[in-house]
Parts: C-alpha cells; sequence; structure tokens
C-alpha cells in the first residue's frame, strides 16, 4: 500500500513537471500564442504591480510573474491530473484513455471553468485565439495525463 502510494506521488511529481515544460515550449514554438502569452503575462504583471499588496508579497516584478507561472501549472497541469488520477485510482481504472482523456479535457476547459467560477460573462464564447491556447492546454493535459500512466497507473 505504501509502495503504491510513493509510486503514485512519484507519478504525479514526474507528469506535472513534463506537462509544464512541454506547454512552454510548445507555447513558445507558436507564434501566435508566444505572442498571447506575453501579452497576458505582461498585463497580468502590470495589473498585480497596479495594486499595492504589501502583504501578500505580490508588488515584487519577479514574485508576481513566479505567481503568474505558478498558476498557469496549477491551472493546466497539476489540478486536471489530480482530478483524473483521484477518479482514477478510485474507481481502480487502468486505462491510458481515462488518464489521458480525463486530465486533458479537464485542462482543455480550465478556462471556461475558471471564467464560470469567477462568474465573468464570457464563460461561453471564445476567440479564435482563445480556442488555438485551449487546445495546447488540452495537449497538455494529455501529455501529463499519459506520462502518469506510465508511471504509476500501470504500476
Amino acid at each position: 500500500m505504501i509502495r503504491r502510494i510513493i509510486v503514485m506521488v512519484f507519478g504525479f511529481l514526474i507528469a506535472v513537471s513534463i506537462g509544464a515544460i512541454f506547454l512552454f515550449i510548445s507555447a513558445l514554438f507558436d507564434p501566435a500564442t508566444r505572442e498571447a502569452g506575453f501579452s497576458a503575462a505582461t498585463a497580468g504583471l502590470f495589473a498585480f504591480l497596479e495594486q499595492d499588496v504589501p502583504e501578500a508579497g505580490l508588488n515584487d516584478p519577479f514574485t508576481t510573474f513566479g505567481f503568474i507561472v505558478w498558476a498557469i501549472i496549477i491551472a493546466t497541469c497539476a489540478a486536471p491530473l489530480a482530478v483524473a488520477a483521484l477518479i482514477g485510482e478510485i474507481a481502480g481504472a487502468r486505462s491510458l484513455v481515462w488518464y489521458s482523456g480525463v486530465s486533458a479535457a479537464l485542462a482543455g476547459a480550465s478556462p471556461w471553468i475558471a471564467r464560470a467560477a469567477m462568474g465573468l460573462d464570457r464563460a461561453r464564447e471564445a476567440s479564435p485565439l482563445e480556442l488555438r491556447i485551449a487546445l495546447l492546454f488540452f495537449l497538455t493535459g494529455a501529455v501529463a495525463g499519459a506520462i502518469y500512466w506510465l508511471i504509476a497507473a500501470r504500476a
């Protein structure tokens, strides 16, 4: 039992790490995604810098940028894979389709899930660029789920 938990945690950490690497490398190779990511990161950076939040420690540009990167990794790599892994382990699923598919679907839908959770009006619509970024998130979730399956689900 302890061995199984260790393998699951190890698989999760490796899968999230490889998913994050895949996300940033693939975003850098696609010109539209690279430009959109840079614009979003700088806009988020300046939005955080305009707010005076010394108690949160987000008034340093590097800390703010790190927070943005952390949030993207959590929303596209860690959280979708955690949901897929927990449900898969409870249900006893050992299928690549389960781990990769559920993680990919949740990662691809993460922008709309976040909008709906915050009650934003645009939770039902998307521009072509947003769909392109959602495809990148989908592929990132699929990669993370496949890596987790290779390490943990087959053990």
